[in-house]
This record gives C-alpha cells, sequence and structure tokens, in this order.
C-alpha cells in the first residue's frame, strides 16, 4: 500500500493506493480541521488510520498503538 498525505484548505486529504491489486481504486480519506477542538480531531483521524490501516493488535498484544490527547509537560492549568 501507498499512503500520500497532502494538504487542503480545512484538513488534509489521505490518499490510500492499494499496489497489490492495481484494479481497485485509489482510497481517499479526508480529516477537516475543527476549530474548536483541533487536536482532538486530529487524534480521532489518526485512531481511525489505526484501526483501518495499522498492524492488527489487542489489548493482549505485547506491543500496540495506543493514541491518546495529554496535556503539555510544560502546561499549568489556569487559576479559577
Amino acid at each position: 500500500m501507498v499512503f500520500e498525505i497532502r494538504r487542503a484548505k480545512n484538513g488534509y486529504i489521505l490518499k490510500v493506493v492499494n499496489t497489490e491489486n492495481v484494479a481497485t481504486e485509489a482510497e481517499e480519506i479526508v480529516y477537516q480541521e475543527k476549530y474548536d477542538d483541533e487536536v482532538e480531531c486530529f487524534a480521532e483521524f489518526l485512531r481511525y488510520l489505526n484501526d483501518e490501516y495499522g498492524p492488527s493488535t489487542s489489548r493482549y498484544s505485547e506491543k500496540r498503538i495506543h493514541i491518546s490527547v495529554c496535556p503539555g509537560d510544560k502546561f499549568n492549568e489556569p487559576a479559577s
């Protein structure tokens, strides 16, 4: 498989080409940036890619890919 990511005006487009079966059409997956929570939206896009195209694993696997959102190491919670 060949993966190509290109920038769009409001996000990214991932093109997936199956090199093993040239008769199949290339797939295009769109990630649209949302300004209310762009970090969580991008993490969800990465989770989708992992689920659809990543290695097959489970919670019992020796190694697996886990995508999470967490605060930066220098982030200080604002006082309320």
